[in-house]
């Protein structure tokens, strides 16, 4: 689902705007390094040829601002919530469906067992009316018609 996939940009959003009106007000230290081949690089520590240091100043958001990022971190976590409740109801709807879809197969092989457990019950009251020929007949056409409807039921259905 492509709803799924853009639940993540703003989750990304809500934590790097929480970080943002959760960092600390200081001053940071960057140090900005200059390779032998001359390829300049930044970072935190002191460089190891002794490098530029730059200082970055840090300033606080206005208030103004502080109260648009909540606002907007708000909305996002809103947005968040949606998209974590519809897959919710994604996933306990599939599980319902394979639910319903488990049941009618264990119903279906069900079926099927009884429809050759009859017809083999027919054979044998079949055999045991050997001198009566209208109930031989009755439980042998009662044998194939089972049969048949495995045959039909089970067999086609795959």
């Amino acid at each position: 689902m492509n709803v799924m996939n853009r639940g993540k940009l703003p989750a990304f959003a809500v934590i790097a705007t929480v970080f943002v009106l959760v960092a600390p007000a200081c001053p940071a230290q960057v140090f900005k390094c200059v390779s032998g081949s001359g390829q300049a690089s930044y970072q935190a520590l002191p460089c190891e040829n002794d490098g530029g240091r730059i200082d970055l100043p840090v300033r606080d958001p206005a208030p103004g601002e502080q109260a648009a990022a909540r606002t907007r971190m708000r909305k996002e976590q809103g947005f968040v919530t949606d998209i974590e409740s519809a897959r919710e109801a994604a996933r306990r709807s599939a599980r319902a469906e394979q639910k319903q879809r488990d049941e009618e197969r264990q119903a279906h092989e069900a079926r099927c067992a009884s429809y050759q457990e009859r017809a083999e019950r027919a054979d044998a009251d079949a055999r045991m009316h050997l001198r009566r020929n209208r109930h031989k007949r009755d439980h042998e056409l009662r044998a194939r018609t089972l049969r048949d409807r495995y045959f039909s039921e089970c067999f086609a259905a795959d």
